[in-house]
């Protein structure tokens, strides 16, 4: 073959395999390796998403720890557990406050507590100092299950529609809630309606001119809790901040009727203060009246105070046992088992 020969056979080569490179995929190519991407990102995001919310629920039970270590630490301190809630009216001093706000020094918020100003109430028109301490959003007190953050999530409280005049603005969330006692419906279905009512609180009491001469102004302490600690709560997860839910979906009617009196933050004044009576499973249901139903659900139904324990866990909710020891509970937890753990000095025997 000659030199002319030869290198013409090279620039046809040449020639030949720029073409193809010019080619690239075709549509049929490329439209396989797209689906297949797809697929891949479709069997690796339930994993991935699954991995995440692993870690935030072992992340709020680690914080519920902490808050129960809190607690514990209060407790050798003092003699006794921090109240729910407390207030006093004249002819005391006005004044009053509520868990969150007590335990501070005990969770590494010294700094915090001794900015506040004790001898008022967290609200705008006696002390804006005090409400602008407890808009600091505190992750020691929030679930990084629940949607949003802490500033995404502040809200406003006022007690109007109970004839005070009192507001605090931009409260900071809290998405944890001692368990108070239980009441109505729900008290019915776990103990029968003849079950006492001195019987129905929990561990964390509170104080309030409502409760004078009630079993309620008992200072509480370990050895009060006859049940046994391990078989007592003293918290349970309730999602604050703004928003009502009904099942997994926004109640924009309920927000608008319950949000500024649902005690969805760590330094709110009732945030202390929430005595079960179920809802309907479906969640809240206002049936005349100006107050929703009780029901047999307790847990993931709704957050709104007084209704339910709540939390973006899927399935159930954590609860902080008087023991030290962080428990989840299902949505499918029978009434008298749930009800049982959250008294103090029935002696049930609960059958889980």
């Amino acid at each position: 073959m000659s030199f002319i020969q030869i290198q013409s056979l090279r620039q046809t080569l040449l020639r030949r395999d720029l073409k193809q490179e010019k080619q690239g995929f075709t549509l049929v190519e490329l439209l396989v390796t797209i689906a297949i991407i797809a697929i891949l990102i479709g069997l690796l995001l339930p994993a991935v998403q699954s991995a995440r919310e692993a870690a935030r629920r072992m992340q709020c039970s680690n914080r519920m720890k902490q808050l129960g270590l809190g607690i514990a630490n209060y407790h050798s301190a003092f003699g006794r557990l921090p109240r729910s809630w407390w207030l006093d009216v004249p002819p005391k001093a006005f004044n009053g406050k509520v868990w969150g706000i007590t335990i501070l020094p005990f969770i590494e918020q010294q700094a915090l507590f001794e900015q506040y100003d004790h001898n008022r109430l967290p609200v705008n028109e006696l002390s804006p100092a005090n409400v602008t301490l407890v808009q600091s959003g505190l992750n020691d007190f929030v679930c990084p299950s629940s949607p949003g953050n802490t500033d995404s999530r502040r809200y406003d409280f006022s007690a109007a529609s109970v004839g005070l005049p009192l507001t605090a603005s931009q409260l900071a969330p809290c998405d944890y809630s001692p368990t108070s006692g239980v009441l109505g419906e729900y008290a019915d279905l776990a103990f029968g309606k003849d079950f006492p009512s001195d019987g129905r609180e929990g561990a964390m009491l509170s104080l309030t001119p409502f409760d004078s001469g009630s079993p309620n102004n008992l200072v509480c302490a370990y050895k009060s809790i006859l049940d046994g600690l391990s078989n007592t709560f003293l918290l349970g997860e309730r999602t604050g901040g703004p928003d009502i839910y009904s099942g997994r979906r926004l109640d924009p009617i309920s927000t608008g009727l319950l949000a500024e009196v649902n005690g969805g933050g760590w330094g709110d004044l009732v945030g202390g203060d929430h005595w079960l009576q179920g809802s309907d499973p479906a969640g809240l249901k206002w049936v005349g009246g100006m107050k929703p139903t009780g029901g047999s659900c307790a847990i993931n139904c709704t957050n709104a105070r007084t209704y339910g324990y709540y939390s973006f866990h899927s399935g159930g909710c954590f609860f902080l046992v008087a023991d030290g020891a962080v428990t989840f509970y299902t949505e499918t937890v029978d009434a008298k088992v749930l009800a049982s753990h959250i008294t103090r000095r029935n002696h049930e025997v609960i059958e889980e």
